[in-house]
């Protein structure tokens, strides 16, 4: 991204405030795709350090379960799938796509299964890292509120803010959602400040659905 194009970025955008942290992992050479990788993902992490003194984490866009239900194009109730990460184009980033098998659709079609795509991963013996980025893992279920990028992919509202991962109550049978968001920064744009929250939460999976649904026919 030009310094040109970063004047238009805002102040809360993953984009202008995150950190991409890359570790490599076990022996052996680079390519010369490697090492020119490395070398941009370096120069990037150092203007960022420079740029942020809060570098271990991502400001974003503080999201409430209103607003993230009305960005989001698709909400899905799904299992994970599979995970694979690969370079993307320009072989500068890491990009991890997880398939979901989707068990319902909350807002928008999925047709039983949907792919999502995220930053960061390992390949080639290179891990890239974003904070507040969520992570998949195969077979565990979430609830995830997602929209698309500018090529076509899946990806979560605002990071960790669109997953909510499914878990089961540990004093009981019943199923509940649980929100991390450790890794993220929450920018309150009515009061122009960061917001001071829990980072986490924990509810009752059928409560937080009916509300969630009460909230889509709402906004329809």
């Amino acid at each position: 991204m030009s310094s040109r194009e970063r004047k238009d970025v805002p102040p809360f955008s993953p984009a202008y405030q995150g950190r991409v942290r890359v570790k490599r992992n076990g022996g052996g050479r680079l390519s010369s795709y490697s090492k020119r990788s490395l070398l941009f993902v370096a120069y990037s992490v150092v203007w960022m350090q420079l740029s942020l003194l809060t570098a271990e984490s991502t400001t974003v866009e503080k999201l409430s379960l209103e607003e993230l239900t009305r960005r989001s194009r698709k909400i899905v109730v799904g299992r994970c799938l599979s995970t694979a990460s690969r370079w993307n184009e320009k072989h500068t980033l890491i990009l991890t796509f997880s398939k979901f098998a989707v068990s319902e659709d909350l807002k928008g079609r999925s047709h039983g299964s949907v792919t999502v795509m995220t930053v960061g991963g390992t390949v080639d013996g290179i891990t890239q890292t974003v904070s507040g980025s969520p992570h998949f893992f195969p077979n565990e279920e979430a609830i995830l509120f997602l929209e698309a990028t500018k090529s076509s992919h899946w990806q979560p509202v605002g990071l960790s803010q669109g997953k909510f991962l499914i878990v089961k109550d540990p004093r009981g049978s019943e199923k509940e959602v649980m929100h991390n968001l450790n890794g993220l920064e929450l920018y309150d744009t009515s009061a122009k400040a960061l917001s001071v929250q829990p980072k986490s939460f924990r509810a009752p999976l059928e409560t937080f659905l009916s509300r969630l649904r009460k909230l889509i026919q709402e906004q329809k």
